[in-house]
């Protein structure tokens, strides 16, 4: 489904994707973990093409996203669904008219038939009588699950999510993990996860790649990444504060 060939990308003197490599099966759920700032949601822009990189490319279904002229990136993107960090929904739109954004946008779909998608979307996501609500009434569980109706609204085949358990509780956290799955079985799409949560990474992936230092460092199933040897990947793992990773941060700072 996605193939990402030998990805770089720079901002300024930062080197921050080195050659990135990795290729996304049609239909799994793949979770790329990471620390903060290593560069999964500049992945993320890659994917949709809203950044192009330095070196490399990125198929997907056999097309490359750059050899696409701008309007055919665009109609592209409507296969993909996007779940944002913050949710990013817009602060003056309803969350009718944020659900329903690419559809009125995008679709001559009839009005009555955008609004039963709209409600449809919101109860697959447990939320019902709010589609009059404003951005700013909403908690940050249901701004994330308003962010997720947005994503899923226009059935797409693959759908990314940036940090979806960032800012929430547990409780919440698990209620995103869990509609995660579900949207996988519902919609049997492709999915790519974004996060440096653990317990979400464990939870809805069939894959996991670790991103370190620019590059793809380790990849497979939830139990193989858990039982990893390599000490960069168990630190990962238990969340340690002494290992390489902090061995290496220690030393940069000394350099400095």
């Amino acid at each position: 489904m996605i193939e990402v060939r030998n990805i770089h990308k720079q901002f300024g003197d930062k080197d921050v994707l080195r050659g990135v490599d990795l290729t996304v099966r049609d239909g799994e759920t793949l979770v790329i973990i990471g620390r903060s700032g290593c560069g999964k949601s500049v992945l993320l822009k890659h994917i949709m093409a809203l950044l192009e990189p330095d070196e490399g490319d990125i198929k997907i279904d056999g097309r490359s996203m750059f050899a696409m002229t701008p309007d055919e990136q665009d109609r592209f993107r409507l296969k993909l669904g996007m779940l944002f960090q913050g949710a990013a929904l817009f602060d003056s739109l309803t969350v009718r008219e944020n659900v329903g954004f690419s559809l009125y946008e995008h679709t001559q779909f009839s009005e009555e038939t955008i609004e039963m998608k709209i409600r449809e979307k919101l109860s697959w996501v447990g939320l019902s009588n709010v589609e009059d609500l404003m951005p700013s009434s909403l908690s940050g569980g249901m701004k994330k699950r308003v962010g997720l109706a947005r994503a899923i609204c226009h059935e797409p085949s693959i759908i990314l999510y940036d940090e979806p358990t960032t800012g929430l509780d547990p409780i919440n956290a698990d209620v995103i993990n869990e509609l995660i799955l579900q949207m996988q079985r519902r919609l049997h799409v492709t999915s790519i996860v974004v996060t440096h949560d653990m317990t979400s990474a464990f939870k809805v992936a069939d894959r996991i790649a670790i991103l370190y230092e620019g590059k793809i460092i380790a990849a497979g199933t939830p139990d193989q990444i858990r039982n990893s040897k390599d000490p960069i990947v168990q630190q990962f793992v238990t969340g340690s504060a002494t290992g390489p990773i902090t061995q290496g941060m220690k030393k940069e700072t000394e350099i400095l």
